[in-house]
Order: structure tokens, then sequence, then C-alpha cells
């Protein structure tokens, strides 16, 4: 099978990760695997050997519709090259450029929703263009069932959901007999990611569990205004934001308590992989429920409302001064290792793609 996959790779995101997880899968069972790249090629994440590679990112230049022009002339003369048999998206806009081509060379078209589908970005012309897109994309991959549900039923009949993986070398990372006095939370500094609601909801916590620190590990654009509603509070010597790193499992599988304050997400990678190191963890119910799917509140997890910091902090002190609670829900979220694995989740993404492809 020829696989042909489209990714922007602006970082060390979530989605980025997974399509590099997916062609070096793919390429591993044997497929003939292109991987293309627009837009932005920041690879943070090792490329599989057999996995060729296009770099259509330095082909663009100028602004606005200038850009998306040559953006989408140089992945259709790609395409025309390639002749895959089916092409995988993991970005809206490369998919729906893809419908565009020629059946003849274009081979099958699937779209991975990789966000929150409810969000506005979708609306208006953006919106128009993803309906219209819709129809012609032969199969659509969701990372939970809350985003396929946005979708009609006919979408919905070519539709899977398939969850992301994880790779935590759990033998490595055995849970401490003591957990560190630490509250981590992992996330790019965003608003999507919402850590000025963690900040809020541990000014609270604090004055109960003096002992206990934050430590925020990511990149981004809100680092000053996170640093500076930390120094509002007093906190300079209790809360820390550090820039994200390779060891970062080692940082923060020996601490208390992992929290995700997302207003939404995809299935969020940063709390797979605390599950996976046995972390106990509270993540808020965000959009379109991929923490919903992996959490079920009060067995391996908590769940909270999105954008409440009074349940956020008291759930957190709920587990804090519960450690029984707090080492029953750690060692059931660890099972979440042996359930998404990648050969179970890169199964899952053959067989489909075979059936597609018919």
């Amino acid at each position: 099978m020829k696989i042909l996959t489209v990714g922007y790779l602006h970082g060390n995101g979530g989605a980025e990760r997974q399509i590099t997880l997916l062609a070096n899968n793919m390429a591993q069972k044997g497929h003939d695997v292109h991987f293309v790249i627009l837009a932005e090629s920041n690879i943070r994440y090792s490329i599989n050997e057999n996995v060729k590679v296009y770099n259509l990112s330095k082909e663009e230049s100028g602004n606005g519709l200038v850009r998306i022009i040559k953006r989408y002339n140089a992945l259709k003369k790609t395409t025309k090259l390639i002749k895959p048999d089916v092409s995988i998206h993991y970005w809206l806009q490369s998919a729906y450029f893809s419908v565009l081509f020629s059946r003849k060379y274009r081979g099958k078209v699937i779209y991975s929703e990789r966000g929150d589908p409810y969000d506005k970005e979708f609306h208006g012309i953006v919106g128009v263009l993803r309906w219209l897109a819709d129809f012609k994309i032969d199969g659509f991959v969701f990372q939970s069932e809350g985003a396929r549900d946005f979708f009609s039923s006919k979408i919905k009949q070519r539709s899977i959901v398939i969850h992301n993986s994880v790779n935590v070398p759990t033998e490595k990372y055995l849970k401490p007999v003591i957990r560190d006095k630490r509250i981590v939370n992992v996330g790019r500094l965003h608003p999507q990611k919402n850590q000025k609601l963690l900040i809020d909801a541990f000014a609270k916590v604090s004055s109960e569990f003096p002992d206990y620190k934050l430590e925020i590990y990511g990149d981004g654009d809100l680092q000053n205004d996170l640093q500076k509603q930390i120094n509002e509070y007093g906190l300079e010597e209790k809360v820390a934001i550090y820039p994200s790193r390779k060891d970062l499992w080692g940082c923060i599988y020996s601490a208390s308590l992992f929290v995700l304050s997302s207003d939404y997400e995809g299935i969020p990678n940063a709390l797979l992989e605390a599950m996976a190191l046995g972390l106990p963890c509270i993540s808020t119910d965000c959009r379109p429920g991929g923490a919903r799917t992996l959490i079920e509140d009060g067995k391996n997890g908590f769940i909270v409302p999105v954008a409440n910091v009074e349940c956020l902090s008291e759930k957190m002190s709920y587990v804090l001064s519960h450690e029984t609670v707090a080492d029953s829900i750690a060692e059931q979220a660890r099972k979440i290792a042996e359930s998404h694995t990648e050969k179970v989740v890169f199964d899952r993404w053959e067989e489909y793609l075979l059936r597609i492809i018919g």
C-alpha cells in the first residue's frame, strides 16, 4: 500500500507527534510511505529512515492568498508524482486541497480530526469549505466519540474512532514509594490549555497545602502573562514554569498530582502519558470529550467542569488529602499503557486504510 501522510510540523505538539508515529509505524509494517510537510517544517520527532520526506514548506513564499496558492500547487504536483493509494491529512486545509485533485492520481483521501470541530474557527467560510470537502473525503478518523458525533450520519458511516497511542517505558518509571509534593501540568502556554485556571486553583489550594509546589512544563506566548499572574499571587517560590524538555517523563513521574486544565483538546497526549506513568490525574471535561474518553471519573482519574476554579481547587485538595484514593486511581490509570500501545492503535489504522482502499 502506498501511503501519503500530510502534516504541518510547527513544533512538538500532539498532532505532529501522532502523524510522525503513524508514518513510522506504517513504514515498519512494510508499506511505501511518503511524508509531505506543508507550511512549516519544525521537526521535533524522529522520522523512520524508510519514510520518504518532502519538505514543501520551502516552496512557499509571500503572504495570504499568494502563499496558499503556492502551497496548493506544490501539494498537487507532489501528489501527482507519488500517486498514492491513500493520503492521510491531520490538517483540514490539505484535505480539501486534495479532494480538488484528479482521482486518477490522488487516491483515497482520509481526514483525521485532531482538534475541536465545535470551535468557532470552523464557522464562516472555513465551515463552508469543510462542509463542501466532507462530501468528497473518503474516510474520517476521529480521536473521540464526542468529535465524531458533531458530524452527520453520512460522515459517521465513513468514519472510525481511533485514540492516540502512548509509549511510556513503565518498567523504568515505577511508582515511587513516597511521592514528591509537586503538582504538574504539561502543555503549550496557550489560551487553549488554560494554565491561568490552574494557577488560580493552586492559589486556593496552596494555603491548605503550603508544602506543595506547582510546576508547568511548556513553551508559548503566554509565559509572561502567566508569570505576572504568579507574581500577583505572591507565589514566585511555589510556582515555576519550565520549558518543554526531552526528559519530561523523568521530571514528572514522581509528582503527587497531574492536572490538565484545557478548555478543549482532541485526545490529550500529556494526559495519556501521565496516566501511563501512574500519576493521579485530574482533567477538565474539555471539548469534544477526549479526556472523558480516557478517564472514568472516580476510577482512574477525576473529571471537573471546564473553567470552574472552585471545582478544580476542591478536587485537587481532595486528592492531595486522600492518599489511598490517589494511589487507587493512579494504579488504574496505568492500564492505559496496555490498552493504547502503538501496536494496538496502528493495527487499527492499517485495517481501516485497507478497508477504505478496498
